[in-house]
């Protein structure tokens, strides 16, 4: 029996207060929905529980079932809409996902991950992975080693939750572009493809793929970062897996929105949308194997996020022993001053921001370096681990 699969995923921007017209964004994203042929979709930054009981509302007659992921302080803001049953859910949260006292990414509040919902299509069963990876937000890219351990972690949940299902599909705002580290990570672990390099594309009038971020024609564009590169960059993904039993045609694959929202100036979000069309047929070939070439292209991944994961280490070390020092400074001089103050107002405010400071200093030096330092040893471990059993399977075959 032939399914055809219509997956649409899209990072709406929807931060309350923050993000720019986001009631009439939504609205436009609910109207392209109803009208869309999409039977699977999986949003990105729904932070607003509202937003998604209004999506939910407005698209229940044409994807009645959904689910959202509530995490961390602000929620994951991932949720799945589906034309058929959402048979099973799970969300797995990253132990590593930015700073706590980096309050304007945002990040840790969310409670990232990866959600997981095996959905029955017909007698298929096909498993949704949503997630949104963290972002670079700057050119030294500090949370390299959160997001390459963010994508381990969600390779490995997909490696290991894809038995029994027939299909297995991962979309989201990755935060990666083909070729990066984290995008190697999550294609090769679980073997996941992405449907530009897929055979069945060749030679086919495939819509031409856009940047997904930053893109020139889109209205919330960096103008620095379009001047540099006005195609943007891919970094929001669908990618498939389909077991030995089945053979995949993709029928479409691309940028789905258009430029703006009709009637209005502005596009539906800061991101672009993806969109993919599979069709799913049984297959007689039974035998699919990795060559040894690409064997040896996923040792080198693996090595590569080692080198990252133990130079993350160092940093974190060096970054306690500067948190440390500076608390323990602070806290003499509070110890020492004391007596000296002269007594009014100022002082008074002076002494509470200082102990503050100190206090926030002794903290990150302490319990929040150690488990940033927990989590980090975790992924590292796990990482090695991966490596050397696969070099011990190897010599026993």
């Amino acid at each position: 029996m032939t399914l055809n699969l219509k997956i649409f995923t899209l990072n709406c921007w929807g931060i309350p207060i923050v993000s720019k017209d986001r009631k009439k964004r939504i609205e436009a994203i609910a109207e392209y929905l109803l009208k869309s042929s999409h039977n699977i979709v999986c949003l990105q930054e729904i932070w607003s529980e509202n937003d998604y009981l209004y999506l939910k509302d407005r698209l229940h007659s044409y994807l009645p079932y959904s689910y959202y992921f509530y995490s961390g302080v602000l929620g994951s803001g991932l949720c799945v809409f589906s034309k058929w049953i959402i048979q099973d859910v799970f969300f797995h949260q990253w132990p590593l996902n930015g700073y706590i006292h980096k309050i304007h990414h945002g990040d840790w509040f969310g409670g990232k991950g990866v959600g997981l919902c095996r959905i029955q299509c017909n007698n298929r069963l096909v498993n949704v992975y949503c997630t949104h990876l963290h972002a670079e937000y700057n050119e030294d890219d500090i949370y390299l080693a959160h997001r390459v351990l963010q994508a381990y972690s969600t390779a490995e949940f997909v490696s290991l939750t894809t038995p029994p299902a027939d299909v297995s599909i991962l979309a989201g705002d990755l935060n990666t572009a083909p070729g990066d580290l984290s995008f190697r990570l999550i294609t090769q672990v679980p073997a996941l493809i992405d449907p530009c390099g897929f055979e069945s594309i060749i030679n086919k009038n495939i819509e031409k793929l856009s940047g997904t971020c930053d893109n020139i024609n889109n209205s919330y564009s960096d103008p620095k970062l379009v001047k540099v590169c006005p195609e943007g960059k891919r970094i929001d993904h669908i990618l498939f897996h389909v077991n030995r039993s089945l053979e995949a045609e993709i029928v479409n694959f691309g940028n789905p929105l258009a430029d703006r929202v009709p009637g209005e100036q502005f596009s539906y979000s800061d991101h672009n949308a993806v969109s993919l069309e599979l069709k799913l047929t049984p297959s007689n070939n039974k035998s699919k194997h990795r060559q040894t070439s690409e064997e040896e292209r996923f040792q080198d991944t693996i090595e590569e996020a080692i080198k990252v994961c133990k130079e993350a280490t160092v940093t974190i070390a060096k970054s306690r022993k500067i948190f440390l020092t500076t608390g323990g400074l602070m806290f003499m001089f509070l110890l020492g001053s004391v007596g000296f103050w002269p007594n009014n107002i100022f002082s008074d405010v002076c002494k509470i921001v200082i102990t503050g400071i100190c206090f926030y200093y002794i903290i990150m030096g302490t319990l929040w370096n150690r488990i940033e330092m927990n989590s980090l040893k975790a992924g590292l471990t796990a990482l090695e681990n991966f490596t050397k059993s696969r070099r011990e399977i190897k010599v026993i075959d």
